[in-house]
């Protein structure tokens, strides 16, 4: 992702948030689609909704959501996609890049508004970060140069630390930059792809017999099926693992720690969103926005469930610590 294009982009949606909101639309119909099983992805949907009601649109009152999940079947989402668009819903929420693609093409015309990871550019959804035009815009959280700081995160937290396990689909293996901090840091990688439950449970088989010392994931939660079982399976590993956004970590005997954009917070930012364009905004008058903040999250519930010791210093360099 070209970081010039993104801080324009940043600059210019701050301009855009600047501007005076319109009251609450009267009768909104949002659709919702989303490439996961909608348990594995209803914490996030939970996070839009509460976004929404915050700027004044509660479900059953002035609000309808029509949410349709994929079950992580990619061949479902055009259909859906349409569905949605019959039912002349005014914005689609698209929660991954193949929801956004099928929206476009099933519903076009229909706002709509994604959440993912990637270039919207390259994904041909979009015309520039800036200057989105057409009916699509949204929020981009991917940030592959975090990949050299978990790796040096892990080396912090862990010094003794000589190989690495990297986990994640081929492509996120494949654009994720680690190899020079790899080297900086003196660490060897062995790379393990994954794609559906068979190949979590084999690459955690695989690692837990291996030399791995810690492992690092670059897959994104937009594309994990099955999340909770994904994240136990890695942690089953015995190993120290980094995951990439908070919703990895949170929550009772999940993962141990992770490093990125709050991906809860952009579900709330991509609600502002929505009721903007609800309330008249054009998506293309809406720069495409880009991570504003990273944190680092870990979870002590986990570390003491795996027996895992983080250093005192390092949890005190943590912006949040679940206990």
């Amino acid at each position: 992702m070209n970081r010039r294009r993104l801080i324009a982009a940043g600059i210019a949606a701050v301009f855009t948030s600047s501007a005076p909101t319109a009251a609450p639309k009267a009768d909104a119909r949002v659709g919702y689609l989303e490439l996961v099983k909608a348990a594995d992805g209803e914490r996030l949907y939970r996070e839009f909704v509460e976004g929404l009601q915050g700027r004044g649109y509660v479900e059953g009152r002035n609000l309808r959501m029509l949410r349709r999940s994929a079950d992580g079947r990619p061949e479902r989402l055009r259909p859906l996609g349409a569905e949605l668009g019959a039912a002349k819903v005014d914005v689609i929420l698209a929660a991954s890049i193949e929801a956004a693609r099928s929206a476009k093409i099933g519903a076009p015309g229909v706002a709509t508004v994604f959440v993912f990871s990637g270039d919207p550019v390259l994904e041909g959804l979009v015309a520039s970060l800036s200057r989105p035009q057409g009916a699509v815009t949204g929020l981009i959280t991917r940030g592959e140069e975090l990949t050299s700081k978990r790796l040096q995160l892990l080396k912090e937290a862990f010094p003794s630390i000589r190989t690495v396990a990297i986990v994640g689909s081929s492509l996120s293996i494949s654009r994720a930059s680690f190899n020079e901090a790899a080297q900086n840091l003196r660490l060897t990688v062995a790379r393990f792809p994954v794609h559906d439950l068979d190949d979590y449970r084999d690459a955690a088989a695989a690692i837990a017999r291996g030399p791995a010392d810690a492992v690092l994931v670059v897959e994104d939660a937009d594309a994990v099926q099955n999340l909770y079982a994904f994240v136990r399976l890695m942690m089953a590993t015995r190993r120290p693992v980094m995951f990439n956004a908070d919703v990895f970590v949170e929550g009772e005997g999940w993962g141990l720690m992770a490093y990125g954009v709050s991906i809860r917070q952009q579900y709330r930012r991509a609600a502002d969103i929505v009721a903007k364009i609800l309330e008249g905004t054009r998506p293309a008058d809406l720069p495409i926005e880009g991570p504003n903040h990273y944190e680092l999250v870990v979870n002590l519930r986990a570390a003491d469930e795996y027996n895992i010791v983080l250093p005192r210093e390092f949890l005190l360099r943590a912006d949040r610590v679940i206990r």
